[in-house]
């Protein structure tokens, strides 16, 4: 079994390079902390293919074995996840690749992160970190405006990087536990920590206040086209990935839980670094520049 977790390890690196092991609603057992990391893209990339193999097999590291006390439901869900993404999820993201211009597909994805920045802030804030806050905002500012909405990531091109985070992160830095795992439908791994992040983000997004506040049919059918297409585009992009992971896994469930897992304790080591006085440093200079 490990053996089988450890020959995943440079795939598990292209996830993480890719993003989508990182939050907010993604794709059918895929990680479904939708929304990215607390730390910058750039400081998650950096992470060594080999320290990302050798935490593979960390759900299996003690006695206790995984934190799985539902696996009987959670095998269930994860099986009609399954079916509905063989059927529907799979070739519909394929349908969007093989249709979709690059720069319309980056287009889209500017405009869903821009869409996610006010809880990035909210969670910087609430996380004490006020530079990440500050350049949050002002990319939302700038992209919302000057970008169209964001469809153009304008921020970016004039040096003020991303830094995506959401309520599982808080959650982390305030010392709370992952918890028992969780398989979400539609949305996949998750964990009782996870779903209570993905839950208050959810509710705490201003966008999507202002829509469930209007009862017409048609605020409802602009939430279902936003998390629809949020969904897609992450599918899209791990198309062969999620192929070679599940035609090389023993087990597709736990090599999909153990990289959840991973994914927890490497959150947990990159959100601990982001704290270090160099970093801060290094982010009020860019801040303040």
């Amino acid at each position: 079994m490990r053996f089988c977790l450890l020959k995943h390890g440079l795939l598990v690196a292209t996830l993480i390079e890719l993003g989508i092991l990182s939050s907010g609603p993604i794709v059918a057992n895929t990680i479904p902390e939708a929304t990215p990391l607390s730390a910058s893209q750039n400081e998650v990339n950096q992470s060594p293919s080999a320290d990302l193999t050798s935490s593979a097999s960390q759900e299996f590291s003690s006695d206790e074995g995984p934190n799985d006390p539902l696996e009987p439901l959670n095998r269930f869900v994860f099986s009609i996840n399954e079916i509905l993404d063989f059927a529907l999820l799979r070739p519909v993201a394929e349908i969007y690749r093989a249709v979709t211009p690059d720069p319309l597909k980056r287009g889209v994805s500017n405009v869903l992160d821009n869409l996610f920045a006010p809880v990035s802030f909210l969670n910087h804030i609430f996380q004490g970190e006020p530079e990440r806050a500050t350049v949050t905002l002002f990319r939302f500012l700038l992209n919302s405006s000057i970008g169209f909405l964001g469809i153009s990531d304008f921020a970016s091109d004039r040096g003020y990087p991303r830094y995506d985070t959401d309520f599982n992160q808080t959650l982390i830095t305030w010392g709370i536990d992952t918890g028992p795992y969780l398989v979400l439908p539609l949305l996949g791994s998750s964990s009782f920590r996870g779903t209570a992040g993905f839950v208050a983000d959810y509710y705490a997004d201003p966008l999507n206040i202002y829509l469930n506040n209007h009862h017409h049919w048609k605020y409802h059918y602009w939430l279902t086209v936003r998390y629809g297409f949020d969904m897609l585009r992450n599918r899209e992009k791990v198309i062969e990935t999620i192929d070679n992971l599940r035609s090389g896994s023993f087990d597709f469930y736990i090599t999909m839980r153990s990289i959840y897992f991973q994914r927890q304790a490497y959150l947990a080591e990159k959100l601990k670094s982001a704290k270090s006085p160099e970093v801060a440093k290094e982010e009020q200079t860019r801040v303040t520049s």
